[in-house]
């Protein structure tokens, strides 16, 4: 087996000190002609080097990172110890790591009774096990197979009678048993973790029993949800960790399609949060004073930064301008001009810290961007997971823990992981931040995620349509979603037919995880603090004390120190005032003078052959009569003559109510037919695709027009 390895692997093994500047030479000049890296140049000690000590990126500096290890390993270790623990390792397909292992899974026997066949077999597995698995692809198995035997002929470790009877012996293994391993990616984590605190070499033959903190209920949900909604082959991938927030007990964990084919965990990958980022600067917000109910303007924003180029923010969807929004609602509506203006009074560094405290690990820079998700590095699922966790348990902090318990083989104890609570927010905070979440759910952009039970979250959606999230919480499980393309930076802008923000498909993922993960468990509600918290009712619009006379009043949290003191000022009592006269004005100069004195309008459309179409025909109550502000004045609007003849209008890409009202408005009536066949289109979903007949049609007053909806029966 050893020479095997050796021969397609490192054949200058026993001559280097654990790198080869021949091989690193010529990889250098290959890879630097084709502008990444295309040809490795790694020794055995190198490969034994990365698979347990380095991270898997192909970059120039791991690779010298490796050959600095390797040599330090040469000098500690013999030849032949550092082969035993590269093949004690080594990953062999099927979940299968470990040629004792492999042995015993391909050919039912043990690794020092395999022959020359079956060595060379397994030995050319090493390279790319998914590629060259006998039972996926036998004939380029066999040929792999085959290379390895010519080197080690041309080595001379077997002799031409050897390499012709090995080379026309056709694949032999066992019919392969139904895969056992769940949760592979959770799986592989463990391992590595465990590796990194043990070694390999204890890992896999030290006989630890080892007590992980999987659901394995909750991972089929988990699994299930992610590839029910994103089924088909040409699909993003979908990552999904669940967190048990008391206790930060890892539940579930997707990292993602398939395991065989990538072992890359994408629910550890670092990628851009967008909007599910706002979450942190709200409560960095909250945590140094500043009110809910504090106001920016929502317009398009050019905001200057010191020694840097001035930061153009826009909206989701881009508008011209907007009113003032205070930044709870900025956070339901997930809006980037309030969030980006909120950011310069906060400050970054302070964002910086709080997301830390929440369970943020990766590097983060304090740059402004970080308000909408901009981040240099990203941020993993995991860690997205935990933070919001932090929310659910009332702003205490467990970090994420996958193993429970390690014991020998007889049962003493090696290791223990208990958690251990550390209270980062105040509980009031924490309790305020999840009462704005809640409404994301209700009525804001995560509609899709609701469960029928007390639910949080926030919906993130990066540059290009390149990433989406859902991160969210009840009080017993947070979970985070990422949905994107793992290579490259890919846009979703044609998914299904539709673009992938945080509040589609990552919004049902989520959704239907935590119906199917909460199914059968008592429902909760988020634990309202003892102290710190006084609900006060305001005004929506001011979000000052509400009086009796704000249109719109809501009952809402406040850290008890910061809440509002004076009443609002900008809705009085009404007073009595003369109607003004609207007859003989069109429909819009009449609605823009009731508006300007304060009244409220209602418009009938009626035919009338003394008023021409659009003319205010008469008004209820009459011009000079006085009234209170405030109260509504019906216009009677002209639809024309019955002898006039009325053109269609045109109504494609109206909704139905739409198209009803224009149709009304100049005399005409609407029957509604729902269309066939469902065009999947969201841009089409529920409007008018054609109707008839068609605009530009004369009509008498009173006849019908057909509109067909393109909506699901």
């Amino acid at each position: 087996m050893q020479q095997a390895v050796i021969a397609i692997e490192d054949e200058r093994f026993y001559k280097h000190k654990g790198y080869d500047p021949e091989a690193i030479g010529r990889a250098f000049f290959t890879n630097l002609s084709s502008g990444h890296v295309v040809e490795g140049a790694s020794t055995i000690t190198q490969q034994y080097i990365k698979n347990t000590a380095i991270s898997r990126e192909k970059t120039f500096d791991r690779k010298i990172r490796e050959a600095y290890l390797a040599y330090q390993l040469e000098e500690k270790y013999t030849k032949e110890q550092i082969l035993e623990k590269y093949l004690n390792t080594i990953y062999f397909g099927h979940s299968w790591y470990g040629v004792e292992t492999a042995s015993l899974n391909y050919f039912g026997k043990k690794a020092k009774d395999l022959s020359l066949v079956e060595t060379s077999l397994l030995a050319g597995i090493i390279k790319s096990p998914n590629n060259y698995s006998p039972y996926t692809k036998p004939v380029e198995a066999k040929a792999r197979r085959d290379l390895v035997l010519t080197q080690m002929a041309r080595l001379k470790f077997i002799s031409p009678e050897q390499y012709k009877q090995a080379t026309e012996t056709p694949l032999q293994i066992k019919p392969i048993s139904k895969p056992s391993t769940v949760a592979p990616y959770f799986v592989e984590d463990v391992k590595q973790q465990l590796i990194k605190k043990y070694g390999a070499n204890v890992v896999f033959k030290g006989g630890l029993r080892v007590y992980t903190t999987i659901d394995l209920k909750m991972q089929k949900h988990a699994e299930d949800a992610a590839w029910s909604i994103l089924n088909r082959p040409t699909d993003p991938s979908v990552a999904l960790v669940a967190i048990e927030p008391k206790t930060g007990y890892v539940r579930a964990m997707v990292g993602g399609k398939n395991f065989e084919q990538s072992k890359v965990n994408l629910a550890l990958r670092r990628r851009q949060p967008g909007s599910s980022f706002k979450t942190f600067v709200f409560t960095s917000a909250i945590e140094n004073g500043i009110s809910p109910y504090q106001t920016y303007s929502s317009a398009p924003a050019v905001i200057d930064i010191p020694g840097s180029t001035p930061w153009k923010v826009n909206n989701y969807v881009e508008g011209s301008g907007g009113p003032p929004m205070n930044i709870r609602e900025g956070l339901v509506r997930s809006v980037n001009t309030v969030y980006a203006r909120l950011m310069m009074d906060v400050g970054a560094e302070n964002v910086v810290e709080t997301a830390r405290k929440m369970g943020i690990t990766s590097q983060l820079n304090p740059n402004p961007a970080i308000a909408l998700g901009g981040l240099t590095y990203g941020a993993t699922p995991l860690e997205m997971a935990s933070a919001y966790g932090t929310l659910a348990n009332g702003g205490k902090h467990t970090r994420p823990i996958s193993i429970i318990k390690i014991t020998d083989a007889t049962g003493n104890i090696i290791d223990e992981a208990k958690p251990k609570p550390e209270q980062v927010l105040n509980e009031a905070t924490a309790y305020l931040v999840t009462d704005v979440l809640e409404d994301v759910l209700r009525r804001g952009t995560g509609t899709r995620a609701r469960i029928g039970r007390p639910a949080a979250g926030k919906t993130g959606t990066g540059q290009e349509y390149r990433d989406a999230w859902f991160c969210g919480y009840t009080p017993d499980l947070a979970a985070a979603v990422w949905v994107g393309y793992p290579k490259g930076q890919i846009s979703m802008k044609n998914v299904h037919g539709i673009r992938v923000s945080g509040g589609s498909f990552p919004a049902q993922v989520w959704g239907k995880f935590m119906s199917s993960a909460l199914k059968g468990r008592p429902y909760s509600n988020f634990t309202r603090p003892k102290g710190g918290i006084a609900y006060t009712s305001v005004c929506s619009e001011t979000g000052l004390l509400a009086n009796k006379y704000c249109p719109d009043i809501e009952r809402r949290p406040f850290l008890s120190e910061k809440t509002p003191k004076k009443k609002c000022d900008k809705h009085a009592k009404p007073s009595i005032m003369e109607i003004p006269n609207v007859v003989g004005l069109s429909e819009k100069e009449a609605v823009g003078r009731l508006e300007k004195v304060h009244f409220g309008y209602a418009v009938v459309y009626s035919v009338d052959n003394h008023a021409p179409r659009g003319m205010v025909a008469s008004q209820t109550p009459s011009a000079g009569e006085r009234a209170r502000q405030g109260a509504t004045v019906q216009i009677v609007v002209s639809a024309g003559s019955t002898e006039q003849k009325i053109k269609v209008p045109d109504l494609v890409g109206l909704d139905e109510q739409q198209a009803r009202d224009r149709l009304q408005e100049i005399g005409l009536k609407a029957i509604d037919i729902t269309a066939t066949p469902y065009m999947e289109a969201k841009s089409k979903r529920d409007k008018v695709i054609y109707h008839n007949p068609a605009a530009g049609t004369e009509l008498q007053y009173g006849q019908s027009v057909t509109i067909y909806i393109n909506r699901k029966h």
